[in-house]
């Protein structure tokens, strides 16, 4: 089938730091029409962006939490604003923290909007730019690796039993219980707080902060201790 003629860019900015946002996506920026930013990200992915924007900016609403019909609605005018202007011609490129394949709201929209061109470029996601601080390898040689949200608290029991390093990403609300399971199951961990923000936390003592509400850019990196 045809390809309509607008493309859709999903362009990840990375985990914060605005040096490590990429060429190829400093390019993609500068060149389209449109570039959209989800809302709960604006301000942090748009500034980040911003100096590298030639077009339009439109902000688009992900409220948190919504389920069922709620979320269709959402997603449903999301859909409508921007096929409007793919239908149009227009170059739109949709920017996201992190890299938009992993646990980004980019892919809702790149499902939706298939009949049009999609491109996708790719970002240095929060976990990595994390182990870079920390100077803590997610994994080597032929070690496992998982990343979890921490929503899903008995999942994560079970992989903490078959995984070597696991990553705990969305810990905000979990921050005590992730921390506690991680030393029941024998791992020591590493907590990284606004990763390239103001206000950057990277320590390899995450007892200090139990019993607080850590930001919403957390994660923990947890790695099996050694027999």
């Amino acid at each position: 089938m045809k390809k309509a003629a607008g493309t859709f860019y999903g362009v990840g900015v990375g985990p914060g730091d605005p040096e490590l946002i990429t060429l190829k996506a400093v390019r993609v920026l500068q060149s389209v029409d449109i570039v959209a930013a989800p809302g709960k990200e604006k301000s942090i992915a748009l500034e980040i962006a911003k100096p590298y924007v030639q077009g339009d900016v439109i902000e688009l609403r992900f409220p948190m939490g919504l389920s069922g019909a709620e979320r269709e609605r959402a997603l449903d005018e999301n859909e409508r604003v921007l096929r409007g202007f793919l239908a149009a011609g227009k170059k739109v490129a949709f920017i996201t923290l992190g890299d938009p394949m992993t646990y980004s709201t980019f892919a809702y929209m790149a499902e939706r909007l298939k009949d049009f061109k999609i491109e996708i470029v790719p970002g240095i996601n929060s976990f990595s730019a994390a182990a870079a601080r920390l100077k803590l390898p997610l994994a080597e040689g032929d070690e496992s690796l998982a990343v979890i949200p921490a929503s899903k608290m008995a999942f994560l029991d079970k992989v903490l039993d078959e995984f070597e390093n696991v990553v705990a990403i969305k810990i905000s609300s979990h921050y005590d219980e992730v921390l506690e399971l991680f030393e029941k199951k024998g791992f020591y961990s590493a907590l990284s707080v606004r990763c390239g923000h103001e206000g950057e936390i990277a320590t390899f003592e995450p007892e200090r902060y139990k019993g607080q509400k850590v930001d919403y850019l957390s994660l923990l990196i947890g790695k099996k201790v050694k027999k």
